[in-house]
């Protein structure tokens, strides 16, 4: 069972992509540096959601975030978090590519999700 979608097109002002590839070898060692600043990051309140994927195509690892400030805040303020800094420090020396990102803003009326209802015994 499924609650009904929950709009957040109003709470959510742009939505990151990002995409990186590393050599497939170095995914746990690239994994055990991200951890931190994901869960620095879900921690902010201006953070409505962090997905990130693995792919089909080997070492290529992405990422989604839902923020509810705008970009030019995310740059001035978030970037300059200094718990980013260990983790780009040490993972952009992975990259066999250079990282892709974009930023997105939600078509009104049409950002929803539908989360699980709680089982009750």
């Amino acid at each position: 069972m499924y609650h009904t979608p929950i709009s957040i097109s109003k709470d959510i002002t742009f939505v990151l992509t990002v995409k990186v590839y590393i050599d497939p070898s170095q995914t746990n060692e690239f994994f055990a540096l991200f951890k931190p600043a994901y869960e620095s990051v879900l921690a902010e309140p201006e953070c409505r959601f962090f997905i990130v994927n693995t792919t089909q195509e080997p070492g290529c690892i992405s990422w989604v975030e839902g923020w509810s400030k705008d970009v030019q805040w995310f740059m001035a303020e978030q970037m300059t978090k200094p718990y980013y800094q260990p983790y780009l420090s040490k993972t952009e020396a992975m990259f066999i590519k250079p990282r892709e990102f974009e930023f997105h803003t939600p078509q009104e009326g049409m950002c929803h999700f539908k989360l699980p209802l709680p089982q009750i015994d």
